[in-house]
């Protein structure tokens, strides 16, 4: 009677090959928390890091003093203008003059584009809908729009 050999060798190689595997997976786990060489880092005591900090603190180098504005201040920051559901417009003031930093249409609107309209306007135009017309101006330094619908020609 014939002996079954080649089913033994399988299980034999499975075995094997399970117990590398298993091998592999617990030194990968064991690494966890060393660097390349294989050293523990440890975390720090209170103490450690208060010295690490004064020893850092009297080795810098002391700060710059800010410099002086030699122009004029910055204008103020730019501010949103809601133009209803048509979308909004970003504009930042330059003394009494708006300066149009960005035109953000609201889904299913486009900012049209024509020579007529001035520096310091913004027309939305809708599938359907009458026109937006955002007339932008400053006050105080601070950007305000009228918003007023425009009938389609």
């Amino acid at each position: 009677m014939e002996r079954p050999t080649r089913p033994v060798l399988q299980i034999a190689l499975w075995t094997a090959a399970a117990a590398g595997a298993l091998l592999l997976g617990l030194t990968a786990v064991g690494s966890i928390g060393s660097d390349l060489a294989g050293t523990q880092t440890q975390p720090l005591s209170a103490e450690q890091v208060d010295a690490r900090l004064a020893q850092q603190a009297a080795t810098a180098a002391p700060p710059a003093p800010a410099p002086v504005p030699t122009t004029a201040p910055a204008s103020a920051p730019p501010a949103v203008v809601q133009a209803g559901t048509a979308g909004n417009v970003l504009v930042r003031c330059d003394g009494a003059t708006p300066r149009i930093v960005s035109v953000n249409p609201a889904q299913g609107w486009e900012r049209e584009d024509d020579k007529d309209i001035g520096p310091a306007e913004v027309v939305f135009d809708g599938d359907d809908v009458p026109d937006v017309r955002v007339t932008l101006s400053c006050a105080g330094g601070v950007p305000t729009g009228r918003v007023a619908s425009v009938p389609e020609d």
